[in-house]
């Protein structure tokens, strides 16, 4: 009878050690995932913002292939004349365009 005692003893700490064993691997398991499920959306919502700003490029790219858009830019921004036109500026901001651009003397009127 006292055998039968020590045996059931002994298998009972055997089957609770398994059972503590398979509850720290699956814990462990668990936090893991939860890590990786953050991480996908970490990197979902990175991905979206490329696929946005990928498209964004994609217009501009777009723009810059078309000719008007591009002479538009450079009229605006770079104050480009075409031959035979001229430039006109108001009087108060003509004296900051003669600082950026070297105006041949001939060409005003």
């Amino acid at each position: 009878m006292a055998r039968k005692k020590k045996k059931l003893r002994i298998s009972s700490l055997l089957l609770t050690a398994c059972l503590l064993v398979t509850l720290f691997c699956c814990a462990r398991q668990f936090l893991t995932l939860q890590d990786l499920q953050a991480k996908q959306a970490y990197y979902d919502g990175v991905y979206q913002d490329l696929v946005k700003e990928n498209t964004e490029l994609l217009a501009t790219k777009d723009l810059l292939n078309d000719e008007s858009y591009m002479e538009r830019l450079a009229r605006q921004r770079f104050k480009l004349i075409r031959p035979n036109e001229y430039l006109v500026v108001p009087a108060e901001t003509n004296k900051n365009i003669q600082d950026q651009v070297q105006v041949d003397e001939r060409d005003l009127h």
